[in-house]
């Protein structure tokens, strides 16, 4: 993967926009994966805030989320985290953010879900840099909605990006964004590259 357009776009815009990022046979089996698990019922009602603090507030999203772990079995998933891992250590190499890690979950958004405005990055804990969006939904009209709309750091729309099949998005995590109410069932999975905490002194 040549790393220049994505970190002059992070740099410059704050965001970077790949389509065909994976195989088509790829995309397609990660989204087959994701609705056999939701059909299992896996995914939760997604939270907001941090570990123990984290609560629902269906006032601000309303998606359903499943959490994918370093060590899944489904091929499919495996090379979608060693991609991802690529593209963190191109970021080190060109950027030197000291990202280490990342986290990552599948999210459904079925018709008439949505998630407000808001930004990655906690106030008490700066580790979220970098985050990431990749899309799984084959054939998707503007009609469906489920945008992702990107706003700069005050707040005027800078990027309205359909969540297009095979499509991954990387912007900065103190960006703010929302998630436009989606009339189709919609998937993706969403991530985020962060730097270690800070131990407490």
């Amino acid at each position: 993967m040549n790393s220049e357009p994505l970190t002059y776009d992070l740099c410059n815009q704050g965001f970077h926009i790949i389509d065909g990022w994976l195989t088509a046979e790829q995309c397609q089996t990660l989204r087959s994966a994701a609705e056999e698990l939701y059909s299992q019922g896996l995914f939760r009602s997604a939270k907001i805030g941090r570990h123990v603090e984290s609560h629902e507030n269906n006032t601000i999203r309303t998606d359903a989320i499943l959490w994918l772990e370093q060590n899944e079995t489904n091929p499919a998933i495996q090379i979608f985290l060693e991609k991802i891992q690529q593209i963190l250590q191109l970021l080190n190499q060109s950027l030197f953010l000291g990202l280490n890690e990342f986290e990552t979950h599948f999210a459904n958004y079925q018709p008439g879900t949505y998630y407000k405005k808001h930004i990655d990055q906690f106030a008490t804990q700066k580790t979220r840099k970098i985050s990431f969006v990749y899309y799984l939904n084959k054939d998707w009209q503007d009609e469906y909605g489920g945008e992702l709309k990107l706003y700069d750091l005050d707040e005027r729309l800078i990027q309205n990006i359909m969540p297009l099949e095979n499509r991954l998005i990387c912007f900065n995590s103190t960006l703010p964004h929302e998630v436009a109410i989606t009339h189709q069932p919609r998937y993706s999975i969403t991530g985020w590259m962060k730097t270690r905490a800070l131990s407490p002194i």
